[in-house]
């Protein structure tokens, strides 16, 4: 009993063996209909999804990099050619501040002034040294004529001295001739008395005719004394007129020296004068720099420095003294100051022609020209500053204000620096398609797409100029135009950024 049970234990069920084969191949067929079915479902999704599509935006080609006419694009600030921190040229108090922010100031007006009630003093006192110096002038001036008054009065003595002692040497001269003349009458008398003596001796004659020869020789006598009297008088007449000559002569010596004692007095009265008003200008001129002036028309930017602080001429580390007071900014010297990447710097030449646009005034366009070229290099930005002038300066414009500054090229259109040509619109060339005989742009809108015909003018490098056709602000579509069919397709957008 036992072995026919194994034996039909190991027997093959064929029936259960075809129902698993049978499962087997409903499995196969039915991934096959599932891989199929997905593959159809693939392709439907790539044949009726929107396509996927590029775009670029349409730009003006002052917006644009290579510009219109291939001009070089810089951005900067407006700054000024002139500008000048006033600072103080002592160190005191600000007294007086005349001036605030905008305030619009000529050459020469009043910004500031210090405390100088010190130096007011110092002025006082100089004024009034220079004063006394005026009054020893005169003193001096005074001795001068005194000196000189006692000088004509004893050059006076001295020709009346002189005249006495010629008169008086007269006098001594005509005594002695008269003493001389004397001693001959007297000589006579005594020859002629001898002889009358003799005659009256020898009884020739009478007595009294002796006696009448003696009364002569007496009187010659007596005449004869007189005239050496009359010549001793005369020679102490000399002696007093020549001690009064030389009296007057010291006289003309002390005069003389108090003339030049005198002069030299006025000479140091009036060198002191100037000394002391060669002062006075000092501390004058010293005075107005108590009073801080424009140096130049223009506009006050900054306010630095407020009324009762210490101003210095340099503001030192650790001290509460302002290093300035204002800064004044010459409206008339504005310029455009420009940042030009130093590879691109022979595009740029001194007196080339430019168009400027402010960041405030974006709508307007402003003339210009390159002023000059800074003769350093930023070597962190590998840039060079440009300075460009602009021809007509605005009122508006404000220091720091953003700009963007075209360099146009020489052979540039006339008017363009003004903004008077047409700026052209710009579309990547390969946005431009062609149609059998129409130029076409595809345009996108909100996902959907339409077909634009456009006039397209030159090429400028990788864009091309639309003429016709086309207006400000539109996206075109610059890659995946050949899956589209009609206006108003749906597509997916791929913008630039990869968005």
């Amino acid at each position: 009993m036992t072995a026919p049970t194994e034996l039909s234990a190991l027997q093959i069920e064929r029936t259960s063996h075809r129902i698993r084969s049978k499962r087997r191949w409903r499995g196969r067929h039915t991934l096959t209909v599932v891989l199929v079915t997905l593959v159809l479902i693939i392709a439907a999704v790539h044949v009726f999804r929107p396509p996927l599509v590029q775009v670029k935006p349409a730009v003006r080609a002052s917006l644009s990099e290579g510009g219109a006419w291939g001009e070089l694009s810089a951005t900067g600030y407006i700054v000024a050619d002139r500008q000048s921190t006033v600072a103080a040229k002592y160190t005191a108090r600000l007294a007086k501040l005349h001036v605030r922010e905008a305030a619009v100031v000529k050459e020469g007006d009043a910004l500031a002034e210090l405390d100088h009630r010190e130096l007011d003093a110092m002025i006082n006192e100089a004024e009034a040294e220079v004063a006394r110096r005026v009054a020893a002038i005169h003193q001096a001036e005074a001795g001068i004529v005194n000196a000189q008054a006692q000088l004509a009065q004893a050059q006076q003595g001295v020709a009346r001295a002189d005249v006495e002692i010629d008169a008086a040497e007269a006098g001594v001269r005509a005594a002695d001739a008269l003493i001389e003349e004397l001693k001959v009458a007297l000589e006579d008398a005594l020859r002629r008395l001898r002889i009358d003596e003799a005659l009256v001796k020898a009884d020739a004659m009478g007595a009294n005719r002796a006696d009448d020869r003696q009364t002569e020789v007496r009187l010659a006598r007596a005449r004869l004394i007189a005239a050496q009297q009359r010549k001793t008088e005369a020679e102490k007449r000399v002696v007093v007129a020549k001690a009064q000559s030389k009296a007057a002569r010291n006289g003309v010596q002390s005069a003389e020296a108090q003339i030049t004692a005198a002069k030299a007095n006025r000479e140091a009265a009036i060198a002191s004068h100037e000394a002391g008003k060669a002062r006075v200008k000092t501390l004058q001129t010293q005075r107005e720099d108590y009073f801080i002036k424009a140096p130049f028309d223009g506009v006050i930017s900054e306010r630095i420095a407020e009324q009762g602080e210490i101003v210095a001429p340099l503001s030192i580390g650790g001290t509460q003294a302002k290093g300035a007071i204002v800064t004044v900014v010459e409206r008339a010297s504005l310029q455009a100051e420009v940042d030009v990447a130093e590879g691109f710097l022979e595009r740029v030449e001194p007196g080339g022609r430019a168009r400027i646009t402010v960041d405030a005034f974006p709508k307007e366009v402003f003339p210009g020209k390159v002023q000059r070229i800074m003769p350093m290099v930023d070597r962190g930005k590998a840039t060079v500053k440009v300075r460009v002038d602009f021809r007509t300066l605005d009122p508006r414009f404000l220091p720091d204000m953003g700009v963007r500054v075209k360099f146009l090229p020489p052979d540039a259109p006339e008017g363009a620096e003004e903004g008077l040509v047409p700026d052209p619109l710009l579309v990547p060339a390969v946005a431009v398609v062609q149609n059998g005989s129409e130029t076409v742009v595809w345009v996108v809108n909100e996902e959907k797409v339409r077909r634009c015909v456009v006039k397209t003018g030159a090429n400028r490098g990788d864009l091309i100029e639309i003429m016709e056709g086309l207006k400000d602000g539109a996206t075109v579509v610059v890659k995946g135009q050949t899956r589209l069919r009609e206006d108003d397709q749906v597509v997916r957008i791929k913008r630039e950024d990869g968005n």
